[in-house]
């Protein structure tokens, strides 16, 4: 069932539910009111005609009869009357009325003198009947009558009305559910068809519609920008193609180069044929490193690792440890780091590609500084260019200065992954005493 017609049975269903709770509080008020009027109207002409002075309905007073019975129009609209004696003896008082079934409790009743009115309801030949029982003036039980069938046909009447009224109830409100449904629903509908149409034509530029307001509106929100992620995730994705193939392209060309002069090896001195191979191992060692980095740099494998607690200042040393070990050189660590819940290995190759960089563009002493969450090598190399600067994190970025460098140009960007998946920020600069510095900062937690 769609979400239109889902609104609408609901609402139907309400409706239904409020409507049938009118209904019955209609009905029995109604009953109740109907009933209230008979035992009124039965009160009165019985208390009227057993008063000491009573009066007919043309302000006469009435003769009763020798039978004791008041005149049957002093106990209109009473369709019977009788009157029981202390003995049990019954006297219809209306002509052609109905004979009401005596109790023993109405002779024990009739036999007390005084008591309170009663009242109660009897079927006589298939007729519900609504019976008053009064002390009578001159003892024993005066019993009137009058029938229901009146009050069950207006009750019948009214019970059909409202059975219809119901139902023309549920019908608007299932209409105007539909018709409100299919408003509220409109936008909700050009945003799937706006879903099916990128799902079928991968087009991650189409227009996302952002009418409507509330959830709605916000929900068309985050679809836009979750377009516009995938649209640049794509970008990205074909641009780290484009690019890889640029970098491919000169290692390549010089494995092509090498393994033609090979191929005419008898034409080498000893000297040349080594040296080509160098060259060949040089080259494959280099494209060995670039497809690792593009690897690591085109998946997601911050997920591998659970996040820990360690201590940003023990992850500098080691890496400052092992620079010294591997090159020889002046590797200092100053400053204290905070704890911080990263993954560490992650954290640990974004160190050590900064530490790397510092020691391949600086023949002098790296220094690594801690600050709180606050991580930045200072080496005491030529710096950078001014133009240079913004584009330090740009993958296969390269300055014309290190083009001749071996590498290949993702190291800074793999820092830059590796920071912005932990929430943190980074940065590179020049330093006012010479050289450069280039760091991060990890915000309070998050490691994503």
């Amino acid at each position: 069932m769609s979400l239109r017609w889902r609104i609408a049975v609901s609402l139907a269903v309400i409706a239904a539910f409020i409507c049938a709770l009118a209904a019955t509080g209609a009905y029995l008020a109604t009953q109740h009111q109907l009933q209230k009027s008979i035992d009124t109207s039965l009160l009165e002409r019985a208390q009227s005609v057993n008063g000491t002075n009573p009066v007919d309905p043309n302000g006469d007073h009435p003769h009763y009869g020798d039978d004791g019975c008041p005149p049957a129009g002093l106990v209109q609209p009473a369709a019977a009357a009788q009157i029981v004696k202390p003995d049990g003896t019954v006297t219809v008082c209306v002509a052609g009325g109905v004979k009401l079934p005596v109790t023993s409790a109405d002779i024990a009743k009739a036999g007390t003198p005084g008591g309170k009115p009663k009242l109660s309801t009897v079927t006589v030949h298939g007729t519900r009947y609504r019976v008053l029982a009064i002390p009578w003036r001159n003892g024993g039980l005066l019993q009137t009558a009058r029938s229901l069938d009146e009050t069950q046909s207006v009750l019948s009447s009214l019970q059909l009305q409202l059975v219809f009224l119901s139902l023309a109830g549920i019908a608007a409100a299932a209409l105007l559910g539909w018709l409100f449904a299919r408003r509220l629903v409109r936008p909700i509908v050009r945003l799937r068809n706006v879903a099916e149409r990128i799902a079928r034509t991968q087009e991650l530029d189409a227009p996302v519609p952002q009418t409507g307001g509330g959830e709605i509106g916000s929900l068309a929100v985050s679809f836009s920008t979750m377009v516009d992620a995938l649209s640049k995730s794509r970008r990205q994705q074909q641009q780290l193609i484009t690019d890889a193939s640029h970098e491919f392209r000169t290692p390549l060309t010089s494995l092509r180069t090498n393994a033609e002069l090979l191929d005419r090896s008898e034409r080498l001195s000893d000297q040349q044929r080594r040296s080509v191979v160098e060259g060949i191992q040089l080259e494959v060692e280099e494209l060995s490193n670039l497809f690792s980095e593009l690897v690591e740099l085109a998946t997601d494998q911050s997920n591998d690792e659970p996040v820990q607690a360690v201590g940003l200042r023990d992850l500098a040393d080691d890496a400052a440890n092992r620079a010294r070990r591997r090159t020889g050189r002046e590797v200092t660590v100053t400053g204290t780091g905070d704890t911080v819940n990263v993954r560490p290995h992650l954290i640990d190759r974004a160190i050590t590609n900064l530490v790397d960089n510092a020691l391949k563009y600086s023949d002098g002493p790296v220094e690594l500084v801690l600050t709180g969450r606050r991580f930045e090598v200072r080496d005491v190399g030529p710096g950078f260019n001014a133009e240079d600067i913004p584009h330090v994190f740009d993958r296969f970025y390269r300055s014309n200065e290190a083009r001749t460098e071996p590498g290949s140009g993702l190291g800074l960007a793999i820092v830059q992954q590796i920071v912005e998946r932990h929430g943190g920020t980074v940065w590179a600069t020049d330093r006012d005493e010479g050289g450069a510095a280039v760091g991060f900062e990890l915000t309070d937690g998050h490691a994503g």
